[in-house]
This record gives C-alpha cells, structure tokens and sequence, in this order.
C-alpha cells in the first residue's frame, strides 16, 4: 500500500520534524482513496488513541517497519527477562565502581540552583524521614508528567514548548487493561507469531479489539502441560474509557470482547481457562505519541546535569521492547561526557 511504503521511506530524522501533525492531518493530506483512508483509520486504536490527536512522525516511524521487514521487531534475551539483561548489570557495574543503590524511597523533589541540578530529596518510606542527596547528575526515569503533576520537577523549571508538550503527553496517560490466563492444555499454537492484534469482523468492519501474547514469547516458566496467555486492551478509546472512576461492568465488557474473540480464532479457548486475573495500569508508553510542539528528549534543554529516562522521552522510537536499548546506552554516553567535561 502507497501509505505504508511513504513511512517506509521516511528516515527517522525526517519523522522527527513531524511529531508536531496529527495522523489524522496526514491522512488527509496524503491519502483520497476512501478504502485506504478507512485501512488506515482501523489502525488508529493499535495506538491505542484516536488519530487525531497522536503524532504522524512517531507513527511513521513504527508501521514503516511492516514493508521494511514484514512484522515489528522484538528484542528480549533468551533467558530472562529485560531485568536480568539490562538493569542487573549496570547495578552490578555501578555498586563495582563505589556507587551505592537506594530503595524503597520515593523522590519528592529534585533540587535545581541556577539552572543545575544539586541533588534529589526523597522520603524513606521505612524511616518516614526525608533525606537529601546531593548530586551533580539526576536522571528522572519515571513519567514525566508526573514528576510535573507531583512538583518533583517544579514547572516554573520548563521552557514553554516543553511544558506544552508535557501537557499533551499527560492528556494521553490512560488505563490500559491486561491480564493472564493460565489454561490447562495448550490452546494457541507456539508456533507462529507470539503476539497478534486481534480484529472482530462480527460488528461490521474488522474491529480491534485487543491482542494477545502467549507467555512463552517472554520465557515465562509454565506448569508441565499448561500454558500461560496474556491479554493486553488499550484504554482511551470510546469503548474503553478505562480508569479510576470507570464502571466495572465497562472494563468486564471489554475483557468479554477479547475472550470471544479469541475463542472464536482458537474453538476450545474459554473451556481451557483454569485461572485468570485483570489489573488496570498506566498505558505502556503511547503518551509518548501525543502530536507536540516539540519532542521531549533525554537532556533538558535549559538545566545543566538533567536527564530524563523512562518511555515519556522521544516520540520517534519503537514502541516495543527495543525502546530501552534506544534510551539506556545514548543517555550513559551523554552523562558520562557532561561529567568529564
């Protein structure tokens, strides 16, 4: 399809000057054909927000890897998980080299003296205490919208666009609903792909209506002759206005959807399920898609010393596990320049 073989073709330098249009902008820009435009459409709620409101650029950038190689790219380890992979050495690495790792804190503001970082207070959740640490580097790795919304990072602190941007970044920051399902035989086959967007036809068009992910695409460890599947339905849609003060029975509709779905692509499904859980948690990421005035990076633009991890910072990544190895080893070599210099 045209459309896609233009994301294709758009470098990612390219998507980042144009994290600032809607996908809906482009598609009428772009696309006359009514079939294509409603193709492309359907797709907005793999985005899991309606296209006019998340950024072409970021968009670009993910579905040009469909023509590229056929499927998005998964990285995981073989054995483990992304903790052991990633986490687990630099903690090792950095305790080796005289650093020394705090937990079960909770950061309650990072302390800025003419335009540079000095340090972080946090509140020590076994003592009750606050305790300040001073600091010539913070890296701010939870969302940044709410470090804004707990004045952690005080808004006065942020240019204009920035602040702008964070702002749309916080109106996309809904509930997702997942879940697991441990069935007692094997039902969905482990060959194939391990994750799949499903699609109803039964309400007219082919409607989204969530994935799945079988456990074993993530080495999780299965009881002998059973099998573990997730569930994953994105939030902020009409259909799935998820959050803190939504019906039970909207969330319990939603789920129902996606267990009849996937009980009509594999007969037997529902009749497996031996045990399954739901949880409502913030969304994995798509914020990040909000069309801004600017796209949020790892280095602030007018504070010496800091730097900002986590999935809220750069539109233009993948929206899979790669993203970490795209922010984890740019954002050591920033620091580690900084620091020397």
């Amino acid at each position: 399809m045209k459309a896609f073989r233009i994301m294709e073709d758009t470098s990612e330098e390219e998507c980042r000057k144009l994290v600032n249009m809607t996908f809906a902008s482009w598609i009428e820009r772009n696309v006359e054909d009514p079939i294509a435009k409603a193709v492309l459409e359907l797709a907005a709620p793999l985005m899991g927000a309606p296209a006019t409101v998340v950024n072409y650029g970021a968009f670009a950038n993910v579905m040009g890897t469909f023509p590229r190689v056929g499927a998005l790219l998964f990285w995981y380890p073989k054995k483990g998980n992304m903790e052991d992979m990633v986490i687990n050495p630099l903690a090792r690495y950095y305790k080796d080299h005289g650093g020394k790792v705090l937990t079960d804190r909770r950061a309650r503001s990072i302390l800025i003296e003419n335009r540079r970082v000095k340090g972080v207070v946090v509140h020590n959740n076994k003592t009750r205490f606050l305790e300040e640490y001073s600091a010539p580097v913070v890296i701010c790795a939870i969302p940044i919208f709410e470090a804004v919304a707990r004045n952690i990072l005080r808004s006065e602190f942020l240019t204009k666009d920035w602040a702008k941007s964070i702002e749309l970044c916080a109106k996309l920051s809904y509930e997702d609903l997942t879940g697991f399902y441990l069935l007692r035989e094997e039902v969905i086959p482990r060959k194939g792909p391990g994750w799949v967007h499903i699609f109803d036809s039964d309400y007219g068009l082919p409607t989204y209506v969530g994935d799945w992910c079988v456990g074993s695409l993530y080495n999780a460890v299965e009881p002998p002759g059973k099998q573990l599947v997730y569930s994953y339905i994105p939030g902020g849609l009409p259909d799935t206005p998820f959050g803190l003060t939504t019906p039970m029975n909207v969330v319990k509709e939603a789920n129902s959807r996606w267990e009849a779905a996937v009980e009509k692509a594999f007969p037997g499904f529902a009749k497996a399920i031996e045990f399954k859980g739901m949880t409502l948690q913030l969304n994995w990421g798509r914020y990040s898609w909000a069309a801004v005035p600017t796209e949020l990076d790892m280095q602030s633009p007018n504070i010496r010393g800091l730097y900002f991890g986590g999935d809220t910072i750069r539109s233009v990544t993948s929206m899979v596990s790669d993203k970490i190895y795209q922010m984890v080893f740019p954002l050591s070599e920033m620091i580690m320049k900084y620091i020397r210099s």
